[in-house]
């Protein structure tokens, strides 16, 4: 039963609460509360959804929308209260329960992991009762793209990464449909869409009500809101203010409860446009990517408009004025010329850019709202090269007072704030440039009806202050609001200009409209796309490729300096120390992938030794050689759970964690042997050090290891989800992946996989010696860094680390069969890394230019 009250402004209010038929009700938070330090987000909310509605919940940025369907979702743990999703309910709701009961999520920013494939990652976020195989998914994700294929074109097979913001929505959406919920919720969705993929989505929505499902969709365009929705309630600072019918709702009424005060709404442009005012931005004959033959010219105090149907050259166009991307042409600010293809150089110059893929371009994560806001222009805040804090922090508080941004103080992290005031601060930072010109791409996405109209007062007095604006924006009705002028692209040219009372919204959307078809007549060559790049590009194989090429031309260098090289005496030299390093190559690249560094596993082995030189000591049976094999191993898995210990639950830093441990080990190595000492079993050091001809056992056993984990890197879901936590642990618990504990086997396998370097050198060396596996460590990192390893986590290759191995005691004999000093093996290994690292990440921006 619903009940019907009457609202204090005299709205009819639909309360889905206590009476509510339980049986209809397929979402239900009750009594939720959350707070965060300054922050009360969210005052005692109780919502029911009810089968067969699509239920929109609105409210300004800030007002804990997201933070709600987070709650319902399992993203976010509330303080008190309760989520029921069909007939399971718990107070402790996490990714995984809330996805098994039949609950979907398409966040405000796609939960989606860019080192992963588009297959992978849709597999990943699927319940387990749907989720397809290894070799299944792509196939799988084709079907499921395939009734998006008119508006996106989506390979499975590419990484997320390398797709654009409205692709990478649609594989969220997809992906949220194919798990056939009972509810599907859908946080700010049409931001990113272009207006075919709005419809396709719409018909998906209506797909859902109509079998019984339920559709929670929280935007900030209320004409969606109005076209969609069965129900609307609305949250302000944390607190539900009502939930209404949304058919006896006006979008006037809509916005009042959303402010919390009458507002009106304003109909025509308030700039005050000199027409004598000089020429501030002069563009002549530029080209590029996307558009061609710009001529245009901004005065002082103007504010421009590019429109047209979306991919039709008018952002490759702003984005080529930002620096962004490559062109030719002439561009002057203020008669001085802007150099092109550099984002520092047109800053330098006078040219300063909004984005609109907020997330990869705007956000500095991590860093505070202070120093997000205040980085583009920290020049002006110092002197002599000193930042005056107090100058900074009073220009960016004042900053964010004009703005409405909504935070507890101005030193939070960013990532702790709503999109929309995320979007304000990044405002905020181009504000405070105080450049000539102002490039703003969609600069109210995102935003609340009440702070979009707070956006265009600060984009017009800006202009009144001086500078030109050019603002690109999917609305013609924003356009027609802002804009003195609109230039309106099609097929990369600027082929109509709207000046005055013709800037309307119906004659923008009719310029539109009508060039895109008179241009669409015409044939137009496609520059040809390089598939073959983007694929090199996203192979981690490939810089083992390189690598192995590396390594045969300096072997032939070696050969015409030494008939020795080739011999089998000094592979059988040179081979075991291959061997020991690719093992101690294969733990820090396991450890890599979740976006860490172990700095220990090189006093770790020198610990293992001297602990070897005690239960590994001459006399041993074969039991107590594998009895003392067993104690060195649960010593190493030991170290790895405290590395674990320090990094993910006291949540020290990986580096200076394992810097602890680092030292740590060594003084307990050095307490038991302050000098080399003991001696090992010689059947112990036998078997270990035993061969093939001059081929060791324990390299091919390396090998044999590094193909393993290859495989179960990318065919298993252990790999996946291993490659999920270092792509972005926050969206990998967003999609249920249970971080702590694949970071966990990361730590404890990369200790135990330095057990076999630490045998083989405990063979070597026959004695306990506490410094002999020191020099491993950057060793190690430098063989994963050749190898093709991000750092940063989520990419790498431990068939790549090997060969980084492989090369790193190549270049070592090298030098030595060079007749070059010592000092030069450290000189070369440091150049080639560089070299390395560089290359890799050229080669890999290639991944997103195509």
């Amino acid at each position: 039963m619903t009940v019907i009250q009457q609202d204090p402004q005299g709205l009819v209010q639909a309360e889905h609460g206590p009476a509510s038929d339980d049986g209809q009700v397929v979402l239900r938070l009750q009594g939720v509360d959350k707070r965060y330090p300054g922050v009360h987000a969210l005052k005692n909310v109780s919502l029911d959804v009810q089968k067969g509605e699509v239920h929109a919940l609105v409210g300004e940025n800030g007002a804990g929308k997201s933070t709600l369907v987070g709650v319902a979702a399992g993203a976010v743990l509330p303080d008190l209260g309760s989520v029921q999703i069909g007939g399971a309910t718990t107070d402790s709701p996490t990714p995984q329960w809330s996805r098994e009961q039949g609950l979907a999520i398409v966040y405000q920013e796609p939960a989606l992991l860019p080192h992963l494939t588009v297959a992978e990652n849709m597999r990943l976020g699927m319940p387990k009762a749907l989720r397809p195989t290894v070799s299944e998914q792509v196939r799988w994700a084709e079907g499921i793209l395939e009734g998006w294929k008119n508006v996106a074109s989506i390979d499975p097979r590419s990484l997320v990464g390398s797709l654009k913001p409205d692709a990478r929505f649609v594989v969220e959406i997809a992906r949220a449909m194919a798990e056939d919920p009972k509810v599907v919720v859908l946080d700010e969705p049409t931001e990113h869409l272009l207006p075919a993929a709005v419809e396709e989505l719409f018909q998906l929505i209506d797909a859902v009500v109509q079998r019984g499902g339920a559709v929670v969709y929280i935007s900030h365009k209320i004409n969606e809101v109005k076209k969609i929705a069965n129900t609307i309630s609305v949250l302000r600072d944390g607190a539900l203010e009502g939930t209404f019918p949304a058919s006896e709702m006006t979008e006037q009424d809509i916005v009042n409860l959303v402010v919390g005060h009458q507002k009106s709404r304003e109909v025509a442009r308030a700039t005050t446009l000199d027409p004598a005012a000089p020429v501030q931005l002069k563009i002549e004959g530029l080209n590029g990517h996307g558009f061609s033959d710009l001529n245009m010219e901004v005065r002082k105090g103007e504010i421009v408009g590019f429109a047209g149907i979306e991919g039709q050259g008018q952002r490759d166009a702003l984005r080529a004025l930002a620096g962004l991307s490559r062109s030719k042409g002439s561009v002057t600010v203020n008669g001085g010329h802007v150099r092109l293809g550099s984002t520092t150089n047109a800053t330098r110059d006078g040219i300063v850019y909004l984005p609109h893929d907020r997330h990869n371009e705007g956000n500095f994560s991590r860093l505070s709202l202070r120093e997000n806001a205040s980085i583009g222009s920290i020049a002006q805040f110092a002197k002599a090269g000193i930042v005056s804090s107090r100058h900074e922090q009073k220009s960016v508080i004042k900053q964010f007072a004009a703005l409405r941004v909504k935070a507890p103080s101005a030193d939070v992290d960013i990532d702790t704030l709503s999109g929309g005031n995320q979007q304000k601060v990044v405002l905020s930072r181009v504000l405070l440039g105080g450049s000539p010109v102002l490039l703003a791409d969609e600069p109210t996405q995102g935003v609340d009806v009440g702070a979009r109209g707070e956006i265009y007062q600060i984009l017009r007095t800006a202009a009144a202050e001086g500078a030109s604006i050019i603002v690109l924006s999917s609305s013609a009705a924003e356009l027609e609001e802002l804009c003195d002028r609109v230039i309106v692209f099609s097929r990369g040219h600027a082929a109509k200009e709207l000046i005055g009372d013709e800037v309307s919204e119906r004659r923008i959307t009719e310029a539109a409209l009508t060039a895109s078809q008179h241009r669409n007549v015409a044939t137009e060559a496609k520059r040809p796309e390089k598939k073959w790049k983007r694929q090199l590009a996203e192979n981690d194989l490939m810089p083992g490729g390189v690598l192995l090429i590396a390594t045969v031309v300096l072997g032939i260098v070696a050969a015409s300096q030494s008939s020795f090289y080739l011999t089998p005496r000094n592979f059988g030299l040179v081979l075991p120390l291959v061997a020991i390093l690719a093992f101690f190559a294969i733990a820090q690249q396991l450890v890599m992938m979740v976006g860490a560094i172990d700095l220990s596993v090189g006093p770790l082995a020198g610990f293992l030794v001297v602990l070897g030189s005690f239960v590994l000591s001459e006399f041993r049976s074969p039991a107590g050689i594998a009895i003392g094999i067993l104690i060195v191993t649960l010593a190493a898995a030991a170290v790895g759970v405290i590395n674990w210990f320090l990094t993910t639950i006291v949540r020290i830093t990986p580096l200076i964690a394992t810097l602890v441990t680092f030292t740590a080990l060594q003084g307990f190595a050095y307490l038991l042997r302050p000098l080399p000492g003991g001696r090992m079993d010689p059947t112990f050091t036998g078997m270990v050090a035993s061969s093939l001809g001059f081929l060791p056992w324990m390299l091919v056993g390396a090998i044999a290891i590094a193909l393993v984990l290859e495989v179960t890197l990318h065919k298993s879901l252990f790999g996946v989800r291993l490659r999920a936590v270092g792509s972005n642990p926050v969206t990998a618990k967003k999609v249920g992946v249970k971080s702590n504990l694949v970071v966990l086997a990361a730590y404890v396998g990369c200790s135990v996989l330095v057990v076999p370097a630490s045998l083989m050198l405990m063979a070597q060396a026959g004695t306990g010696n506490a410094s002999i596996g020191d020099s491993y460590t950057l060793a190690s990192i430098g063989a994963v860094v050749l190898g093709g390893a991000s750092i940063f986590g989520g990419r790498g290759s431990f068939l790549g680390a090997i060969m980084g191995a492989i090369l790193v005691i190549q270049a070592n004999t090298v030098v030595q069969f060079l007749g070059l000093q010592m000092y030069w093996q450290q000189w070369f290994i440091g150049g080639l890394t560089l070299a390395a690292a560089a290359f890799y990440s050229k080669t890999r921006s290639l991944s997103e230019r195509t």
